[in-house]
């Protein structure tokens, strides 16, 4: 006792270090008994997901109806979905040079026809960029190809003479590959013939694009995309589209002082002065301070667009009939 009563401090100290070690080993236990009790449920359960995974599905009966009628609907959907799109596709049409040719002629007097009634206006000698087949005719392989390439080109154009644009003022398509004799290959993303003169398979989709610039309003413009968006007699994309305000510049302070109509002056009543009927005091509206004058949303729009005619073919092996697979 003389010892404790002589080293206070110390034996403070040896007192707070077993209480310390006793908390600690009280801590560490705990401690060490969630980890085995963690450790081994998941053990457990990591040897359950082996277990599950490794094992080999039974198909029962109920199951394989169930399988077997998703693959029906995909398959139908599928073969649906392909019916409504080749709807929307021309097909190429077999067609000699000359019988290109007549078509080019009609389709090129239709298109005029249409553009003097609805009032649109067209370039000088519009062939729908087909100028030089007007007087010689194209390769005897690149006649069907063409012939499709012209009517997808004259629904493009029904589309903005019955919109009621402006002016049409150019149209540029993009050659087909045929045209220089080439078959093989399909480096421009076109459909044609093959080398031989017979139908070629290209990819599932393919595109052949045209730019077209004109001038209209802005309703007109509107109109004109929806129409693409929705024909259902060939499948359009508009790729590009660049769209400029006909009048870039913006309305200085003394247009829109002279275009603000100016008031009539008023009899003054105050002064006792009544009012004098005749045409001296009678308000001019035929002036030009009194016609009422937009200063904004009349300008009309220049654009330029550049549009993929798409086609969709049918897979190799494809027999077109709904749920054709192998089982």
């Amino acid at each position: 006792m003389n010892w404790v009563r002589e080293n206070k401090f110390l034996t403070g100290f040896i007192a707070v270090l077993v209480i310390g070690a006793g908390v600690l080993g009280y801590l560490l236990y705990s401690a060490w008994g969630a980890f085995a009790e963690v450790s081994e449920q998941y053990t457990g359960q990591a040897n359950q997901l082996n277990h599950l995974q490794g094992l080999t599905p039974y198909p029962d009966a109920a199951n394989l109806a169930k399988y077997k009628a998703e693959r029906d609907s995909l398959i139908d959907a599928t073969h649906s979905l392909a019916t409504s799109l080749s709807g929307m596709v021309l097909p190429v049409e077999p067609l000699t040079p000359s019988e290109f040719q007549d078509r080019l002629r009609d389709a090129v007097a239709a298109v005029v026809s249409q553009a003097s009634k609805t009032g649109v206006g067209l370039p000088e000698h519009f062939a729908l960029d087909f100028d030089k087949y007007e007087t010689q005719p194209p390769a005897p392989m690149a006649a069907g190809p063409l012939g499709r390439q012209l009517a997808a080109l004259q629904i493009a154009m029904d589309i903005f003479l019955n919109d009621h644009v402006d002016a049409v003022t150019s149209l540029k398509r993009t050659p087909l590959p045929q045209e220089n004799g080439g078959g093989g290959g399909n480096p421009a993303g076109h459909v044609g013939y093959n080398g031989g003169g017979g139908p070629r398979r290209g990819a599932l989709v393919e595109k052949y694009s045209f730019d077209v610039n004109f001038t209209s309003t802005q309703p007109a413009f509107q109109q004109v995309l929806n129409d693409f968006a929705a024909c259902d007699k060939q499948f359009f994309i508009t790729r590009t589209l660049v769209v400029e305000n006909s009048n870039p510049k913006s309305i200085s302070k003394a247009d829109a002082a002279a275009a603000t109509p100016t008031p009539a002056p008023t009899p003054d009543a105050s002064a006792g002065q009544p009012a004098i009927s005749g045409s001296d005091t009678t308000t001019d509206t035929s002036g030009s301070n009194n016609t009422l004058r937009f200063l904004v949303g009349t300008e009309k729009v220049n654009v330029a667009m550049r549009i993929d005619m798409v086609t969709f073919n049918p897979p190799e092996g494809s027999t077109g009939a709904g749920r054709g697979v192998q089982q």
